[in-house]
Order: C-alpha cells, then structure tokens, then sequence
C-alpha cells in the first residue's frame, strides 16, 4: 500500500495531488516550508527539502514509500536569483535522491518542465527527444535533474518517474511565478472587468494543460507497470496551445470585459525559448496519455 510524501504540497501542484489522494484514500503526508492557511485533511510537518535529516525523519516516522518531489524554483522567479534557484532546485533533488536510496523508497515522481527545450529543438512541434539547450536557470535545472534521474535510475536500480509539464492551468491553486502564469491572471482580470496588463507578447505562443489532465496523467503515468515506459528520462505531455490574443477573444466571446494591455517584459524573451507546440505521441503510445481539456473545456471549468 502507498503512503506518499509530498515536498512543497502547497503550491499549485501539490494541493491538488493531496485532494486527490485523500479523496481516494490513499496516505499522504504533506510537507512545506509554511503552514497552511486552511487545515488540510490529512498529515502535514513543516519540511525544507534542504534539511535532509528532517526528511529522513520523517519517511521514517511516518512509514513513507514513495515521493512525489515538487519543490522548485520557477521560470520567471529564478532568473531574478539564478544562484538560489540552481541550489534550491538541485540541492532539493539531491537530498530526495540520497533518502530514496537510504529508505528504499518504491517510487519517486519529479516533474520536469517544458523549460528544458531550447531554441535548437525545433520550438514549432517539440519531439520527444531533440536537441535541448535550455536558456534560463529553471531549464538548466530540469535538465541536469533529467539526466540525474536516468543516471540514478541505472546506477542505484530506483524508479524515478517524470513529465515534462507544460504551463499549468488551474483556478483553485494558483501558480507560483511561471512564464505562463499571465493565463489565470488574464482570466481573473477579464472575469471581474478589470483591465490586465499582460507580460507576454500576443502572438507569443505556448502549450498549456489544465489541472484535473496533470493530475490524472501523472496518476496514470505512476501506475504504469516500468517495464512498458520507452522513456527513462522525462515524457513529453501537452492539452493544447493558445497565444495570449487568442485567450483575450475567447474570454471576450464568453462576455468577458476589460482590456488587455500588452506589456512584453522579461519573460515574453523567456517565451520565445520555449515550445509553441508539443508532440506527446510517445506518452500516448507508452501509458496512454490523453489530454481530455482543451481550451473551451479549460474554460467551462471556470466559468461553469
């Protein structure tokens, strides 16, 4: 039977994997570097993934057998400080790496990101394996850590499992300075008539996933017996694509108000590095990844 750990449970991923494992009545111990603003229903210490003994504690107190890794340091946020970034996202990793061999933990999941593409790996429709040459301190990370995971994976017979998460969409959990954040901000704004200034360009394209497909492929992906995954580094996984124009028509055929504002700052440069499409043949083929939200459903969602 599974009993999970999770680092940083309550940022956007986070929360929403404790809702669905204690929905499903699985047992989770959640971890974070704050408490939460509401109880959560089920276990929670407050945890750096920097304090590795803390970590070791805890998988031993609380009988824990597999990680779901999420702590990092996003895009956006870690071109601001790309030295923390790097030693958070790495020195994080690590200590999960050195408890998972020390505990025998059965399974480790660590997202990746679609920040590990460059502009060598054909940014119009991103195959699964291309050249990647990432441009910002996030990528680089999630790259390096790509390469650990099947390293580790080879040398010490773990099985550490990830995907290659494209923008998050989601509305109860808010994201946590990503390049794609301007999606829910955009959609908060217009939702209540408010102009948005917005720090993508409109035409700048990128894939995006809705929450409740995160979740649920990443689910399917864990319950994928090892011996069926081709991919033993990180799986491509996309919903579907969208400019920033585009969503400011959607929303303004949905009745929306309010202006959009476009502002290209920083990030749109960051943008322009990543993928406007996704080929996530391989999962699909693999574990039978399928994205079931797209952008009309993504927005039903919200405005239902």
């Amino acid at each position: 039977m599974e009993r999970i750990l999770i680092t940083g449970a309550l940022g956007q991923l986070g929360q929403e994997f404790v809702k669905y494992f204690v929905k499903n009545n699985i047992y989770v111990l959640a971890t974070d570097i704050r408490s939460p603003k509401k109880k959560l229903n089920c276990d929670f210490e407050i945890a750096n993934a920097m304090n590795k003994n803390k970590l070791d504690n805890l998988i031993k107190k609380y009988k824990l057998n597999t990680i779901y890794h999420l702590v990092a340091v996003l895009s956006a946020n870690g071109e601001k400080n790309p030295f923390d970034s790097w030693k958070i996202n790495m020195e994080s990793f690590q200590n999960i790496i050195e408890i998972s061999i020390k505990n025998k933990i059965n399974r480790i999941f660590w997202p990746s990101s679609i920040a590990v593409f460059g502009t060598k790996s054909n940014l119009e429709n991103v195959i699964q394996d291309p050249i990647l040459n990432p441009e910002t301190m996030y990528g680089v990370s999630k790259l390096a850590g790509e390469k650990l995971m099947n390293y580790y994976n080879k040398k010490y017979d773990l099985d550490i499992r990830s995907l290659r998460y494209p923008g998050i969409i989601s509305f109860e959990s808010k994201p946590g300075g990503g390049t794609t954040d301007y999606v829910m901000e955009m959609i908060e704004s217009l939702k209540k008539g408010k102009n948005y200034n917005c720090f993508l360009n409109k035409n700048s394209k990128l894939p995006m996933l809705y929450i409740n497909d995160a979740i649920m492929g990443t689910i399917k992906y864990m319950s994928t017996n090892k011996n069926n995954l081709s991919v033993k580094e990180s799986y491509n996984i996309t919903g579907f694509s969208i400019t920033p124009l585009e969503l400011e028509k959607k929303l303004r055929e949905i009745g929306c108000k309010g202006n959009v504002i476009y502002k290209p700052d920083f990030r749109d440069e960051i943008a322009q590095t990543w993928p406007k499409e996704i080929d996530d043949s391989v999962a699909r083929r693999d574990w039978g990844w399928k994205a079931n939200f797209r952008l009309n459903e993504t927005l039903n969602e919200n405005f239902k």
